[in-house]
């Protein structure tokens, strides 16, 4: 039996008004993420594609269309603010051009963090922080304020940040876009790897074409729309 798809979005649109007019940021967008797999989303600016991901976690409710998550259907009319936002927490993990850590806290303990808000206990959530950013080559960084960080492994924290629930579904915002090519190279790696071990479906919005043979599949946004349909992209 196939398993459902971690993410599908039905016919979403995102209209709002504007001076000028109703502006479509996204319409009638269609499109499945299942469980280890790692999809690319590229477009020019204003293409619609970080209004996609906002939707696709949750952030922001769509005009029109349906989210399914893990096979459910998730209703902004009908859920509360505190539903959404535990199923943010067990569900989605987010990952945005920039690192956003917060800066009087170590490594470990901004990744403990996103555990203690899940109840974890402290101890156990410090512990399970270490053991994420060992696995991401971070164990000698553990201690250290994101000030003593470089770029790349402030970015890898987000990472392990976004994994500490072990949610299902990663979305990357332009992850690598504040990073040179190596340090983005090494970010996309590590997504390739998360999706490939771990069995998450990872979506990542980007302009950087020099790693797309990492992934599995390709999905261009023009107008607000998705190029090519559903399955647009597929290897």
């Amino acid at each position: 039996m196939t398993a459902p798809a971690v993410l599908s979005a039905r016919s979403v649109a995102r209209h709002y008004a504007s001076p000028a007019g109703l502006v479509r940021a996204l319409d009638d967008v269609s499109l499945d993420i299942m469980p280890g797999e790692l999809v690319g989303i590229f477009g020019p600016s204003g293409s619609g594609k970080s209004t996609f991901l906002m939707i696709a976690g949750l952030l922001e409710p769509p005009s029109a269309g349906e989210v399914w998550l893990g096979g459910e259907r998730v209703s902004h009319a009908q859920a509360s603010v505190d539903a959404l936002r535990g199923i943010r927490r067990r569900q989605i993990g987010f990952v945005f051009q920039r690192a956003n850590l917060i800066p009087f806290l170590s490594a470990a303990e901004n990744v403990a963090l996103s555990l203690e808000l899940a109840d974890i206990a402290p101890s156990d959530a410090l512990a399970h922080a270490r053991r994420l950013l060992s696995a991401l080559d971070l164990a000698h960084r553990a201690d250290n304020l994101p000030s003593r960080l470089s770029g790349g492994e402030q970015q890898r924290v987000a990472v392990a940040r976004a994994l500490a629930n072990g949610p299902p579904l990663i979305l990357a915002d332009e992850p690598t876009a504040a990073l040179d090519s190596v340090r983005g190279r090494q970010v996309m790696e590590l997504f390739r790897r998360i999706a490939t071990t771990q069995g998450a479906a990872v979506v990542v919005v980007t302009h950087d074409p020099r790693s797309t043979e990492l992934f599995d599949r390709v999905v261009h946004f023009e107008d607000g729309r998705l190029l090519g349909g559903p399955q647009a992209g597929h290897r």
